[in-house]
């Protein structure tokens, strides 16, 4: 019943007048709305050149103002990747690292600025609603938990993703039609699909017969089937061993996966709903003109790509290159995605929406403001690369990774057996053919063992001295999800 009247009194705090005399200063400055997804994959944008139409409103947004091609998140997993977008550091800088909920893993130091905080503190109403996830990342919002309404959908299973994304649609909406905000805001809606297709693996586990459904089955991906399993990193074989929605998926067919597709594709209409919603509420409130709003997402899914679900360990694009849409007020609208331009979100978000709102932004933000591409100037500032990182889970197996991507290529190194991976984006988008014990791209793998090292001495990475710890049961068979024997591990 405390945590009840708890949740009242914050929304009292974020709807209800309030009792603020107007701020001439701040009266110019734009409203910001930053709308994240949990899962989100480019692929099921038409903006991104997807054909699934499954996601009209978010196509709409990316229509009117600047989406980013090369959009590249800090960590391939959600509470790492929030923690990370919201304080604008890495996770081996801020040492949010898993997914772990221990009380005594670490949240983030209070002696660090966070995204909420900088703008709480500059005139900023700063609301956040929804999935939270951040290890105290979102320190400076204040944060509305979301009453979860459970509905029965007729075709796929539905669970706790679903259901707190109505209230968390509700609330959000109910923010947006405060006509008595005479602070400028920076509100978050933070929606948990398509994140309910783990449940969708939990619920088909193995080889199965699929309930049929009133839908067209999409294909499979170009690069479903991996053809050189002896040439990739034993992270990566191994997946279906220690991550429990591979172990589920691992003797699945090619029908089984293109329903997990078919799941995908509606949970994300499910949530593009509620989108629409959020966006009517703010074009009725009559502050969208003067409001910027941000989709992005934590991370992808493997949709099947390399036969893989959700998403763990590894750095394929599916899963580490995600939407990154602005638009709104002063933003020059781009037809196309910016393709000649490296972003990293986790870094890059927190000192553009700074630049935005005219907010100093602190010395150890390391990120590139990307306000003057938005206003369709030059960046003078780019990223010659931008990283990605891996740890662990829920730290029951740990295989630390690094994820270098360049212009043209993606380089990633595990510290398990010393396996790297080199894949050549321009000609092998799919990254079916990895190039690292190509002697006629020596010279390419050097350059870009070179930018790791480049990285961790800039940014103190203690990457190489972190530990390796896999259970020898997890890699004996051969390598392959479809090898998979016995059980997996529980993360």
């Amino acid at each position: 019943m405390k945590n009840k009247d708890n949740m009242k009194k914050v929304f009292t705090l974020l709807t209800a007048p309030l009792a603020i005399a107007s701020m001439t200063a701040t009266e110019s400055r734009p409203n910001i709305l930053i709308i994240q997804c949990d899962h989100l994959a480019q692929r099921a944008l038409s903006t991104y050149g997807g054909n699934w139409n499954c996601a009209s409103v978010i196509d709409s947004i990316a229509s009117q103002g600047v989406a980013f091609a090369n959009a590249y998140v800090g960590c391939p997993l959600s509470q790492p990747s929030r923690a990370a977008l919201w304080t604008g550091l890495m996770p081996h800088q801020n040492q949010v690292r898993s997914n772990s909920f221990l009380d005594s893993y670490p949240t983030i130091s209070k002696s660090t600025a966070t995204l909420g905080e900088l703008f709480s503190n500059n005139g900023y109403v700063a609301a956040h609603f929804g999935k939270t996830h951040d290890r105290e990342a979102l320190r400076g919002f204040v944060h509305k938990e979301p009453v979860a309404e459970s509905f029965i959908d007729p075709y796929f299973p539905v669970n706790g993703d679903s259901f707190r994304d109505v209230g968390t649609c509700k609330d959000v909406v109910g923010f947006l039609r405060n006509d008595s905000l005479d602070k400028p805001f920076i509100c978050v809606a933070d929606f948990e699909n398509p994140h309910n297709i783990c449940g969708f693996v939990g619920a088909n586990e193995g080889e199965h017969i699929d309930k049929p459904i009133p839908f067209e089955l999409p294909s499979l991906p170009d690069n479903f089937e991996v053809t050189d399993w002896d040439n990739l990193p034993p992270s990566i074989q191994y997946m279906c061993c220690i991550h429990r929605r591979m172990t589920q998926a691992a003797h699945w067919n090619e029908t089984n996966y293109r329903y997990y597709i078919a799941a995908y594709q509606y949970y994300t209409r499910m949530v593009c709903k509620q989108i629409e919603q959020v966006m009517a509420a703010l074009q009725a409130s009559g502050k969208a003109d003067n409001t910027i709003v941000v989709v992005l997402a934590d991370h992808g899914d493997g949709l099947a790509s390399h036969r893989m679900v959700t998403k763990f360990i590894s750095f394929y694009d599916e899963m580490t290159n995600v939407p990154f849409i602005i638009a709104g007020k002063g933003i020059k609208r781009n037809e196309q995605p910016l393709k000649n331009l490296l972003v990293s979100p986790t870094l890059d978000l927190l000192p553009t929406l700074c630049d935005i709102a005219g907010i100093d932004v602190p010395s150890d933000k390391k990120g590139i403001s990307l306000l003057p591409v938005l206003k369709g100037e030059k960046n003078k500032n780019t990223h010659p690369y931008v990283v990605s990182e891996w740890h662990s889970s829920r730290d029951l197996s740990i295989t630390p990774g690094r994820m270098i991507r360049s212009k043209q290529y993606k380089y990633t190194h595990y510290l398990e057996k010393n396996a790297e991976e080199l894949y050549d984006l321009l000609n092998d988008p799919g990254e079916k053919h990895n190039l690292a014990k190509d002697k006629a791209y020596n010279k390419v793998l050097k350059e870009h063992r070179s930018l790791l090292a480049d990285y961790i001495k800039k940014t103190n990475d203690d990457y190489f001295s972190l530990e390796v710890k896999v259970d020898p049961k997890y890699r004996n068979h051969q390598p392959g999800y479809s090898h998979h024997m016995g059980e997996g591990s529980k993360e």
